[in-house]
């Protein structure tokens, strides 16, 4: 009996004619799934961190709790390090710029600007899930220094660039050192933040939050150019 002939036609779909089926719009629901999942695994993460700390914490731990197998992670972080470090840079710095992207900040003023910077950190650390994750890392630097390299690359270092990028305009602001003055700015803010929250000081001996904003912002104007 002779076999068929097997024409090309009747062969798998080619590269050229995939894109027929595979709409935009089904590029876009994959590329939100893609990102729903990687969200998922960032939040089981962190309550991994907090509650089993750095060591403890393992791949197959955070899979089980985000309910996803342990091959999905490893598609999105290679390792528990780059996981670690997404964590707090989803937790930071990716916040803040999500903040300044959006649309309702577009055209808004430098100063409304280092508004929203200084709410959106204080913002978050209010949150006392965060808070004992930023606990978590203080007390995992002593063990693991690296850490703390990680901790600097992923969101004060960026951080601090941000910021300083603003006060480095010059037909805004007359500062001769705009790093420095960028690192006082995060850094009050920071300590702010370490000391009410991750310290638990707000308990015992709290401070009011709009009087370091107050503070902040009256600095900021002695060193802004008259308009």
């Amino acid at each position: 009996m002779k076999k068929a002939n097997r024409s090309p036609k009747n062969k798998a779909l080619t590269k050229r004619q995939l894109p027929k089926f595979f709409t935009k719009e089904a590029e876009q629901k994959l590329s939100e799934t893609s990102l729903k999942k990687r969200n998922q695994i960032i939040e089981a993460a962190i309550e991994c961190f907090v509650d089993l700390g750095y060591e403890g914490t393992s791949m197959k731990a955070v899979a089980e709790r985000a309910g996803v197998i342990k091959q999905t992670i490893y598609s999105h972080f290679e390792n528990k390090e780059q996981l670690f470090k997404s964590v707090i840079q989803s937790v930071t710095v990716d916040i803040l710029r999500d903040e300044l992207n959006a649309p309702l900040a577009a055209g808004i003023s430098t100063q409304d600007k280092l508004l929203l910077i200084m709410e959106t950190i204080l913002k978050r650390h209010e949150d006392p899930k965060y808070s004992k994750f930023f606990r978590t890392i203080m007390g995992e630097t002593g063990r693991f220094p690296d850490l703390a390299k990680i901790f600097t690359e992923a969101t004060i270092k960026p951080g601090t660039e941000l910021v300083s990028t603003i006060f480095a305009d010059k037909n805004e602001f007359r500062i001769p050192d705009p790093e420095a003055f960028a690192r006082v700015f995060m850094g009050t803010i920071i300590n702010y933040c370490m000391q009410q929250h991750v310290l638990r000081n707000a308990e015992f001996f709290p401070f009011d939050k709009a009087r370091i904003i107050a503070e902040l912002m009256r600095l900021v104007e002695m060193h802004q150019l008259k308009q």
